[in-house]
């Protein structure tokens, strides 16, 4: 009896170890372009410098989290309408040809257009992956323009978490009270009082909320809330400090 229950054991055993997931593997990827290949680092040329993270492998979620870095890489670089764009290949092709057509259309124009996306994973477990994209693009006109989001997802299916499926519903209350005491925006007083430019005059978390092995960052790009001088705003929390509204097990 004791050799049947092994058997079974070592069945169940087997059966389990074959469910698990396996876990994600990462490359790091990059795409350069340059205006007639000149060498941005000797010369004030036209550049595009993509780096970016890809998960190895065919499976679906694979598949899935390199399509929404792909998707989220042309939404930085304001090609998300563009039909043709196939490959992140294709994004730093039509960047230095919407130049070189820029310069063609208005002779003597000779401003570099720069752009630099460079991408990292803050945070990565069987529960979450975070990704960070620092950007700074620039296409003529008075200023470029920097920013930095994060994608979050779920490494199990590879799709995107949602803010909801994040945080609880307090989390938003216990960010605006910090926010409010950070920039002196009294309590009772409208959130805009000050100056800010929420939306309906209504305190919202920030699109871009990521994860580090500590920390959970919220940063509110430039135009999101106030003007442009007045930049970017960041928040940090360690993550113990707000485990009670963080749904995941980290």
């Amino acid at each position: 009896m004791k050799k049947l229950l092994s058997v079974f054991s070592l069945i169940f055993l087997f059966s389990a170890c074959e469910q698990e997931p396996e876990s994600l593997q990462f490359l790091n990827y990059s795409v350069e372009r340059s205006a007639n290949n000149c060498d941005p680092e000797t010369e004030k040329c036209s550049f595009i410098d993509l780096n970016f993270p890809v998960a190895s492998g065919t499976k679906t979620r694979e598949k899935e989290i390199n399509k929404e870095i792909e998707n989220h890489l042309s939404y930085i670089l304001g090609y998300e309408d563009e039909p043709n764009i196939e490959s992140v290949e294709a994004m730093a092709d039509i960047f230095i040809q919407n130049y070189e057509k820029t310069k063609k259309d208005f002779p003597g124009y000779n401003t570099p257009w720069e752009a630099t996306i460079y991408s990292e994973i803050t945070y990565e477990s069987d529960k979450l992956v975070s990704i960070q994209f620092d950007s700074e693009v620039f296409e003529g006109g008075a200023h470029g323009y920097s920013s930095v989001t994060w994608l979050n997802f779920n490494p199990e299916t590879g799709a995107i978490y949602s803010q909801d499926e994040l945080f609880t519903e307090d989390f938003k209350a216990f960010v605006e009270k910090r926010f409010r005491k950070e920039q002196g925006v009294p309590e009772g007083e409208s959130i805009n009082s000050t100056g800010l430019l929420f939306e309906n005059d209504e305190f919202q978390l920030p699109q871009n909320i990521g994860f580090s092995s500590t920390k959970v960052m919220l940063y509110y790009n430039a135009y999101e809330i106030a003007a442009y001088a007045d930049g970017p705003y960041r928040m940090e929390f360690d993550q113990s400090e707000i485990s009670e509204y963080i749904k995941l097990e980290l």
